[in-house]
């Protein structure tokens, strides 16, 4: 039952002590109270229960009573007005800042090591000589009993570094990693799983024309003409190499396994009796639904823009194409460098070939030979300008069809969907939602794009995981009570 109110108090003081004087009330704070409870005037007297003693408060009262209200009242009336008084204080009183600094000394908090909570709830132990602090109350769903594990130690060193069996040391996270990479130097460069002979016999030929090169025909023009067009031709050749180097050795963005390791199935099977495959997911890219599908062999949904490279056995974040000229993916973390392996090595061979054909013609002009006995002075000119002739074709072709798909923002794998989508429905092509609509914008997103971090770390040391779910307490529901 709920208190009488300050106007019931007032009334039964002034009805049962006429003769007494006139009491000075306290001023209580303001207490709603609701009309269903509320005492109403001119009827019977509040019962035994509203006017029994307060129980007292443990650190003290939070709003004490002035004397002069204390002196005057005597009786049932104080017996009253303490029922009042402690009703209120007991649900209207804050602790103070000693009350709360006392308490909290006094709470030893358990679960300090835990991984993570199973419930949003403030795990304490009570002191045995304060037995009133209150408990928390939880939701009904989430009510538990919490209990102190006997032999419960904190483990201080969740993460421990994996020993490998044969050699007792540390492993990194590329041993054993299931897919047909290989790694070198610790996990830090990796080819793709294809066959490296089309990229040993291109590194070849690079570094054979730019060799000959520089033994005959930039040596010709350091001594005779300007020692500038050996400069700049070092500087492309250091470019080319670097850039191919990079985009072969290079991480292309190989997603991380098994993030859906069970993906939601249709509930009704094909009718023509193929197993059932995972539902695809449809993403929002701008205003369009761009559908992204599950990888049985990786066991993860694919970003937009990934796919799973079978020369490789990964799925590659940004997969542009498998390209074996260089033995690896070219992703999202290489595609700069690969752009830049095009354009320079077309430059290079471009400025190999001018120089070579130059050395040739000042030769007969200045000296006045015939072209067979130029032939036989410079010889090396002669070579490199018959194998750039031969390159300089295939590489351009390749340079300009991936140039387009830069100013379009379209890779080579969405380039060839599009063109067997255009053999089954007859029309346009589907917009790109990936273009940002002016081509300086592609280039400018394409070329200055951050790499972006590794996802497997393939370098990094192997961690074992021996985290333990709330190693201080555990739970213990209502059920099992």
């Amino acid at each position: 039952m709920s208190p009488p109110t300050e106007a019931a108090a007032s009334h039964i003081l002034t009805q049962s002590s006429p003769s007494s004087p006139t009491p000075a009330f306290a001023q209580f704070p303001p207490y709603p109270v609701k009309s269903s409870s509320t005492t109403q005037l001119n009827q019977v007297q509040p019962p035994a229960s509203a006017v029994r003693p307060p129980r007292p408060h443990p650190h003290g009262p939070s709003h004490p009573r002035p004397s002069s209200f204390a002196s005057s009242t005597t009786g049932v009336h104080q017996r009253f007005i303490d029922a009042i008084g402690g009703s209120l204080t007991r649900q209207l009183s804050i602790p103070s800042a000693a009350d709360i600094s006392v308490r909290r000394t006094r709470q030893v908090v358990v679960g300090k090591h835990s991984r993570e909570p199973l419930l949003p709830i403030n795990v304490v132990k009570e002191d045995p000589a304060h037995p009133s602090v209150p408990e928390p109350q939880y939701p009904a769903r989430a009510r538990a009993q919490v209990k102190l594990r006997p032999h419960a130690a904190p483990n201080t060193t969740p993460f421990v570094p994996h020993i490998s069996l044969k050699t007792k040391k540390p492993e990194r996270n590329y041993v054993g990693y299931p897919s047909k990479n290989i790694f070198f130097l610790y996990g830090h460069l990796l080819t793709g799983g294809d066959s490296p002979l089309p990229f040993i016999a291109s590194f070849t030929l690079l570094l054979g024309i730019a060799g000959t090169w520089f033994a005959t025909t930039c040596v010709w023009w350091w001594h005779n003409e300007s020692p500038a067009v050996a400069a700049v031709g070092a500087y492309m050749c250091l470019l080319t190499v670097a850039s191919m180097l990079a985009t072969a050795f290079r991480d292309p963005g190989i997603l991380p396994r098994d993030l859906d390791p069970e993906p939601p199935y249709p509930a009704v099977s094909p009718s023509d009796g193929s197993p059932r495959m995972p539902l695809p997911r449809d993403l929002r890219v701008g205003q369009t639904l761009v559908r992204v599908k599950y990888c049985t062999t990786c066991k993860t949904y694919r970003p937009p823009r990934s796919s799973h490279c079978k020369a490789c056995d990964n799925c590659v974040d940004g997969c542009d194409h498998h390209c074996q000229w260089v033995n690896n993916c070219v992703g999202r973390r290489n595609y700069t460098s690969f752009i830049t392996f095009l354009v320079t090595a077309s430059l290079t061979l471009a400025l190999v070939i001018v120089t070579a054909a130059l050395n040739l013609f000042i030769l007969t002009r200045r000296r006045h030979v015939s072209f067979r006995t130029a032939l036989s002075t410079a010889p090396g000119s002669a070579v490199v300008f018959s194998l750039g002739i031969v390159v300089i074709w295939p590489l351009l072709a390749l340079m300009g069809f991936h140039v387009r798909l830069l100013l379009l923002n379209i890779t080579t794998i969405e380039q060839v969907r599009n063109k067997f989508h255009a053999t089954l429905v007859p029309g346009p092509a589907p917009p790109n939602p990936f273009s940002l609509g002016r081509w300086y914008r592609n280039v400018a997103y394409l070329l200055c794009r951050p790499a972006g971090y590794t996802w497997i770390e393939a370098s990094s040391v192997k961690m074992e995981d021996r985290r333990q779910i709330n190693p201080g307490v555990y739970l213990e529901s209502d059920d099992e009570e």
